[in-house]
């Protein structure tokens, strides 16, 4: 028997309170009763283990032990440029003492930034092409969960590995290859995570209940999917935030341990400003996101799949017809391209800060962990902080998504034009250890909510059935405009020999990317889907007709 459809005037409150209190079955003879049947509903169990995924995979070793091991290996293997018998250089860092490593094509080596800068963009341009390729497979069978599982993996062991290099820690260029390892299937998992989460989202019990209900008008219907896709971005983002303090918190503690075997990073001894330090914190980095991971690959149902690869189409070539059919489309949509392009500034830039931040806190602090790690406690709970800020926001007061995109852009892009203050000046623009401790709060509660609205954002603009092409899509449009702006910043530091020169660089796309968001019209957008789908509809039932009619039961029924 099948219960009555869902009262339209359900208690508003209900509906966003409980998202397993769904009495009552799906209707399978209407279009929205088998649409919503077509994929299992979500249990509470693969919720949290989805949630509990993000907690390990929070990005912690990718935004701090990795890049100040590298760069600490690369001032440890390096050489004083000024010099023509090219010393080593000194760990003792200062922004006046110059340590280049060698690089192709250039004999008097590069900056240590400029070659975590090139690093940087090696490591998006692979994903670039790896994603062009395979990215759409995403969209058949099982291949999220397969490329998702694949890529934990490899990035887990790639985190793990550089222990071996604890004997001879000058060997960057063995650290170089395990990062760029790393960051590519870190990259990997981010997008096919994310591409996940609307079909996670759309199939909890009440919202399938609610898509299924025909009584239910369209607003009303993307209203509550709207608010438990902004539900379920923001928990999960606030998960990976509370996984970044747990390292955060541990490692803070372990740093401050005192302990007398060198070699030392600075003057403090500490357990902290050793390089084993830094050796076993990465490994336990990735020991943790393993753990955390396996849950999610147990509890999701062997039924969350999408249909299979069509019989023309082959696994190296989908991916590019793919990206080429999803820029076609996109251009349907003109809002969701205005936004592609935005997008493609400010996601640059918050990679581009992230990787600048870390490298002027190392070159402050001369490496002392005793600092940068309750830095980076600080900002996991203001990050925390943040995420629940603005989806109180949304809920108490019906901030809509594009509105706290819009102040979480602005005031990143604020952290850039702070530190073009610092090309000219030394007591200010992100030259003191005080400007650090602000920039920690600052970008800890501003920043890391960008990436739960970013993508809440996106799913708010894609048309339904095709999430994971514009997913794929917007992944390969972050790792292509991450490439170029790394490549540009390099380029620009290795001329001039100073790291700050980039900030100039970062502030451009904020600036561009805040113009361009702010003319999304999320509204007309919704308009605009509604108009093709009925568009759409109207050609299918015509193309209908017209094979009846020249069909020879066609000609019959004429004769008759």
């Amino acid at each position: 028997m099948v219960d009555a459809p869902v009262n339209s005037k359900i208690d508003s409150t209900k509906l966003i309170q409980d998202p397993f209190d769904a009495d009552g079955d799906i209707d399978p003879t209407t279009a929205q009763g088998q649409e919503v049947l077509s994929q299992p509903p979500a249990t509470k169990w693969e919720l949290w283990s989805y949630y509990l995924y993000y907690n390990g995979n929070n990005g912690y070793n990718i935004y701090s032990f990795l890049p100040t091991l590298l760069q600490y290996m690369g001032q440890k293997g390096g050489f004083d440029p000024t010099d023509p018998t090219h010393p080593p250089c000194s760990t003792d860092l200062s922004s006046d003492a110059p340590c280049n490593v060698a690089w192709p094509s250039s004999p008097n080596g590069v900056p240590v930034i400029s070659m975590i800068m090139y690093v940087t963009a090696i490591s998006f341009g692979i994903q670039f092409i790896l994603f062009t390729t395979f990215g759409s497979l995403a969209d058949y069978d099982r291949w999220n969960r397969y490329i998702l599982l694949f890529s934990t993996i490899i990035s887990c062991a790639a985190q793990i590995l550089p222990v071996v290099f604890i004997p001879n820690d000058s060997n960057w260029q063995g650290t170089m290859a395990f990062t760029i390892l790393t960051n590519v299937s870190y990259g990997a998992s981010l997008v096919f995570y994310a591409a996940a989460f609307p079909t996670l989202s759309d199939n909890l019990p009440l919202v399938r209940k609610v898509r299924a209900d025909p009584t239910i008008n369209k607003e009303e219907t993307r209203s509550i999917v709207e608010k438990w896709r902004n539900h379920v971005s923001a928990i999960s983002t606030t998960f990976s935030n509370i996984g970044f303090l747990i390292l955060a918190a541990i490692f803070s503690g372990i740093s401050f341990i005192p302990w007398s075997t060198g070699p030392f990073l600075n003057s403090e001894h500490t357990f902290g400003n050793t390089p084993l330090y830094y050796f076993i914190g990465t490994a336990a980095c990735g020991a943790f996101w393993l753990i955390n991971a396996v849950p999610y690959f147990v509890f999701q149902p062997s039924g969350r799949r999408g249909p299979p690869l069509p019989p023309d189409e082959h696994y190296l070539t989908v991916g590019w017809k793919s990206i080429y059919a999803a820029l076609k489309e996109a251009k349907k949509y003109r809002y969701l391209f205005l936004y592609i392009i935005s997008y493609f500034m400010f996601i640059d830039g918050v990679n581009s800060i992230s990787t600048m931040q870390t490298f002027v806190q190392n070159q402050i602090t001369s490496f002392s962990a005793t600092q940068t790690a309750v830095m980076g406690l600080i900002t996991a709970i203001t990050s925390i902080m943040g995420c629940l800020f603005f989806l109180f926001l949304a809920k108490r007061f019906n901030v809509r998504t594009k509105t706290n995109l819009m102040i979480i852009v602005v005031t990143t892009g604020i952290v850039p034009i702070w530190g073009c203050f610092g090309i000219g000046l030394d007591n200010f623009g992100l030259k003191t250890p005080w400007e650090l401790w602000v920039l920690a709060v600052w970008s800890g509660f501003f920043t890391g909510p960008i990436w739960a609205w970013q993508q809440t954002m996106l799913a708010e603009l894609v048309p339904r059935g095709k999430e994971n092409m514009f997913f794929g899509l917007f992944g390969i449009t972050n790792k292509a405009s991450s490439w170029i702006g790394a490549t540009i910043i390099g380029a620009v530091t290795q001329g001039t020999a100073n790291p700050y020169v980039g900030w100039p660089v970062i502030a451009g796309m904020f600036v561009i990317a805040t113009v361009l968001l702010w003319f999304v019209d999320v509204d007309a957008a919704k308009m605009e889907m509604l108009h093709l789908d009925i568009q759409k509809e109207l050609d299918e039932n015509k193309a209908k007709e017209l094979t009846y009619e020249d069909s020879p039961t066609a000609s019959d029924t004429k004769e008759q």
